[in-house]
């Protein structure tokens, strides 16, 4: 939830910059066009991991424990970057495209509410109807949240860890692509 929640931060900041004239004075630098965003990736992806570290610590504080120790550990935070940098994609692609961060913030809202509430974040789906079973094992956030949620408990299959990454990684894909190419019309 960490990514879906801080991944919007991206394209508000992006917006912001072309908005200041701050990304046209970036532009005028000796910096390779592709690092520009790499960064602000790389950056969101880095608030993200953070956040999710401190979560761990007081979630150890208060008695939970992962029962796949520091691998598991490793690999939540290895899946919540991964899932905040397929995600920031998308409105740093959008940011580009409409300049508006309250466009953003809607969006976010809109997307966001019922991607988590039709997910497995925080509910067994045995506790939804068919209707929502259907639509949550199609959810990304599903798909991350199933993948957290067995490493912590235990049993993480290979299945749940593939299908989660392969989902991650389409969506990264498509969102990439939308980003650079806004990006190209944004620098061109």
């Amino acid at each position: 939830m960490c990514a879906a929640i801080t991944s919007p931060q991206g394209g508000v900041s992006i917006t912001n910059d072309l908005n200041s004239g701050f990304l046209s004075k970036i532009l005028l630098t000796q910096v390779s066009r592709p690092a520009i965003l790499l960064g602000r990736l790389l950056t969101d992806m880095s608030i993200v991991v953070a956040q999710s570290l401190v979560t761990i610590i007081v979630a150890f504080a208060m008695g939970v424990r992962i029962s796949s120790g520091l691998p598991g550990v490793l690999l939540i935070l290895l899946t919540v970057a991964f899932f905040e940098l397929a995600l920031s994609g998308l409105f740093l692609a959008i940011g580009m495209r409409t300049r508006k961060p309250e466009n953003i913030s809607a969006l976010s809202g809109f997307l966001y509410l019922p991607l988590i509430f039709f997910s497995s974040a925080l509910f067994p789906t045995s506790f939804f109807p068919s209707w929502m079973q259907t639509i949550s094992n199609y959810n990304p956030v599903s798909y991350a949240s199933n993948v957290t949620r067995e490493l912590v408990l235990g049993g993480l299959t290979f299945s749940t860890l593939a299908s989660a990454y392969a989902l991650i990684g389409i969506i990264a894909i498509v969102t990439f692509a939308a980003t650079l190419y806004q990006f190209r019309r944004v620098i061109s």
